[in-house]
């Protein structure tokens, strides 16, 4: 009965005015509960007039300004009340979090579209290093969100960051290695020396780029076997990358025997330029066929051409075409390639002496032999 009569008493005590300023109060609170939606759909359509309802109300700046408008809807309505400075400083405190954490949230939501980012890499919008520095970038927001909520009920922070402070140069100390390949990761992100599906190779190691991360990438070998390379070890070497090439190059060094008649040569020439010129495969005009160069060993004939051809396994088809058609060409006139060798010219003197000649690169030896010997009937040869 004591509660019962002191509950009534209280009531008893409570002015007109307060109930009014109540009732206005939450009034206010539900006119803003209601009204923010419109509001924040109207600004939203002005910014995104071509999306659909449905997008307007799950975009950012939607659910932005509709939460914004809600926490300053009622922290003006509870100022009716006439409430006294310590609650009213509360209430003000606790509207100064919600803005830190909407403002949070917002910002959060724009990195978790990845369009700030795959803006600027276009073609790599799902790339996985790019969702990595999305979530990163999340979780940095939420931290400093909650260090400036903590901040805003008094909490003494300073010992807690001058320990965090000693533990991060103890954790830095021990992993250096581990903090030269996430930088590393970072610069391979920005300019992009390669991407996941290229064929690459760095330094002595070559294969198909199947996972970029942080601290490594994985290359696929035409073994089937996985290499991990540190990111680091990455930045020092050089990268060549097959991927991204939108044409190659086949040459080729023909070496005819130099009694190859010139007429002959001249029929070689002119029908492997035929030849090439009206393969599909081969870019146009940039067939080169010339007799370039006679040496020691053989006329050398020079073939230089350019493919679209880039997958690296119908380039080897490709390539094997080619060398069977010059080769075709080659057994059609009778021509066999030249291979490094001596020459070697008898011929006998009036006395039916022997003598021989070996044709080296650096000179002619002549060795005579000691005994008389019956002339034999040999090759007739152009002496050299």
């Amino acid at each position: 009965m004591d509660k019962i009569n002191e509950l009534i008493e209280w009531i008893k005590s409570i002015e007109l005015s307060q109930v009014i300023n109540v009732i206005i109060c939450i009034v206010a609170i539900i006119f803003t509960v209601i009204i923010s939606p419109f509001i924040s759909y109207a600004v939203a359509k002005i910014f995104g007039w071509k999306k659909t309802k449905k997008e307007l109300k799950e975009g950012i700046i939607y659910n932005a300004l509709k939460y914004f408008l809600m926490a300053t809807g009622i922290l003006w309505a509870t100022k009716i009340l006439g409430l006294n400075e310590n609650i009213d400083n509360f209430i003000s405190k606790i509207y100064r979090i919600a803005i830190i954490w909407i403002i949070a949230k917002t910002v959060s939501d724009i990195f978790s579209n990845g369009k700030i980012l795959s803006s600027k890499f276009k073609d790599k919008a799902n790339d996985p290093m790019i969702n990595i520095i999305n979530k990163t970038i999340r979780v940095v927001l939420y931290i400093l969100a909650a260090y400036l909520t903590l901040k805003e009920f008094n909490y003494d922070l300073g010992g807690i960051l001058t320990g965090l402070g000693l533990s991060t140069a103890i954790i830095a100390l021990a992993a250096q290695d581990t903090f030269k390949d996430v930088f590393s990761g970072l610069a391979i992100f920005w300019d992009k020396p390669f991407a996941i599906g290229d064929w690459v190779e760095i330094g002595d190691v070559s294969g198909t780029v199947e996972n970029i991360t942080f601290r490594s990438t994985k290359l696929r070998t035409t073994e089937d076997t996985i290499i991990t390379l540190q990111n680091s070890a990455i930045s020092s070497q050089n990268i060549v990358n097959w991927g991204v090439i939108n044409k190659r190059i086949y040459k080729a060094n023909l070496k005819l025997p130099l009694e190859t008649e010139e007429v002959t040569v001249e029929k070689v020439l002119n029908r492997i330029r035929f030849i090439l010129k009206y393969n599909k495969d081969i870019i146009k005009d940039s067939v080169s066929v010339h007799f370039n160069e006679i040496k020691d060993d053989g006329i050398n004939v020079y073939i230089y051409l350019e493919t679209r051809i880039t997958a690296y396994g119908e380039y080897q088809d490709f390539c094997n075409k080619i060398n069977l058609t010059l080769l075709n060409i080659l057994e059609t006139q009778d021509i066999k390639l030249a291979y490094p060798g001596q020459n070697i010219y008898i011929k006998s003197d009036a006395e039916g002496k022997i003598f021989s000649q070996t044709k080296h690169q650096n000179g002619i030896e002549e060795k005579k032999q000691a005994k008389q010997i019956k002339p034999v009937k040999i090759r007739e040869s152009k002496e050299k």
